[in-house]
């Protein structure tokens, strides 16, 4: 009777082992998608850098787009004068 009881009690810590085994490669695997989601959130991810250079260019850019206005609107104005 006691042997029975000794393996009983022997097949519940395994099972309860084995279930804490089977949790924690769950989490192994968790943890593997997590850091492989955040390496491609380091690699896409602008830079303060980047995004200040990309400013400055569309700024740029912008003062162009108003200088030409600008000289358009005065060739329109000297034509509106003649």
């Amino acid at each position: 009777m006691f042997g029975l009881v000794v393996s009983f009690l022997i097949a519940l810590l395994w099972y309860w082992v084995k279930g804490i085994s089977d949790n924690l490669k769950d989490a192994r695997k968790e943890r593997d998608a997590l850091l492989g989601r955040l390496h491609n959130v380091e690699n896409l991810y602008q830079t303060k850098a980047d995004a200040k250079d990309n400013r400055m260019e569309i700024l740029n850019l912008l003062r162009e787009i108003k200088a030409d206005l600008k000289e358009v609107s005065q060739k329109i104005e000297r034509k509106a004068d003649k």
